[in-house]
């Protein structure tokens, strides 16, 4: 895969007229800022019109924030008539199932584009541009947005902050870097407390809460090849119990990560469809060898699809996979 370089990408995005961009599936704080912050530039410094779609609900907590407001949700890019945009910009994934069905046909004169961080992205848009040594999309953004000498204003700040902070996992992840932008964008105005700290980290529903405790309920460990493994599996039934999003589901990994002593952390989801999973260590391993071997891809943080199964299957499946996974 070639990359484009930072002034062919911004030759590509500020020579638009119109534009389509979308969260991918089961967003995230990353997902949401990196869309914004591309939709903030674009209308204000090329005045480029931009439309903002995402297929699935944020989590309850991003959906109470005011980031939201400009996103047209419960369509997604299968729902929009795509050859009506010069440039359909898909960030912060690593593979187009992200953001639209499987079974889903892009024509080839649509102009796709994937700005990521993900190590898995094999180039799947027609113009790319990857940095798998970034800890979120919004970090690759803020170098990109450095590099053309876009101006960082409160707002844009704010935008790319929220990434930074989501996707680091609050400053825990990564090798200080993601320490570092959030002082530069800090210092460019970004409103850290009034606007992603306090409306995030302080207004957690009941039944996230909930959540995290059946996480702790249906907890197992094991010790594979030396490897301390620990890892939860939820059904469809106790989700749908919860009445959770599948953003909400999704970040359920985050939560048993804090647990002390373990060297990898996996979670299994249930939906109608298939099983999602997630990867996370604190110890430094290369969780996204795992996701790969289950066609799933990643970094620090890595996740996978397993199609439908009986869970106790999914659970040797992926059990197996770290055991044998060099």
């Amino acid at each position: 895969m070639a990359n484009l370089s930072f002034s062919e990408l911004w030759k590509l995005l500020s020579s638009a007229k119109k534009v389509l961009i979308s969260l991918h599936l089961g967003p995230d704080g990353d997902s949401l800022g990196s869309c914004l912050a591309l939709e903030y530039v674009l209308k204000r410094d090329c005045k480029v019109e931009v439309d903002i779609v995402s297929k699935d609900p944020l989590d309850a907590v991003l959906g109470k924030t005011d980031f939201a407001k400009n996103i047209k949700f419960g369509k997604g890019v299968s729902d929009m008539n795509l050859e009506g945009y010069d440039l359909v910009i898909l960030p912060d994934s690593g593979a187009l199932k992200q953001f639209v069905p499987v079974d889903f046909k892009l024509s080839n004169k649509v102009n796709t584009v994937s700005i990521d961080h993900h190590a898995s992205n094999d180039g799947f848009a027609k113009y790319n541009y990857v940095d798998n040594s970034k800890i979120s999309c919004c970090s690759v953004l803020l170098e990109f947005f450095k590099s053309v000498g876009v101006k960082f204003d409160s707002e844009l700040s704010t935008r790319l902050l929220l990434g930074v902070f989501t996707d680091s996992g609050f400053f825990a992840y990564g090798k200080g870097d993601s320490i570092k932008e959030a002082a530069f964008l800090i210092e460019n105005g970004a409103e850290y407390k009034s606007r992603i700290s306090e409306p995030i980290r302080s207004n957690v529903p009941l039944r996230i809460m909930q959540y995290h405790s059946l996480m702790i309920k249906n907890f197992k460990s094991a010790e594979v090849n030396g490897l301390k493994v620990c890892y939860s599996v939820i059904s469809m039934k106790e989700i749908d119990n919860l009445k959770l999003s599948l953003s909400e589901a999704r970040s359920a990994v985050n939560y048993l990560s804090d647990l002390e002593g373990f060297d990898i952390i996996f979670t299994l989801t249930e939906s109608e469809d298939k099983i999602k999973g997630s990867f996370r260590s604190r110890k430094g391993i290369d969780v996204s060898k795992y996701a790969e071997a289950l066609e799933g891809g990643g970094h620090k943080a890595a996740a996978f699809i397993l199609p439908k199964m009986d869970l106790k299957e999914a659970e040797r499946r992926v059990l197996d996979v770290v055991k044998n996974c060099e």
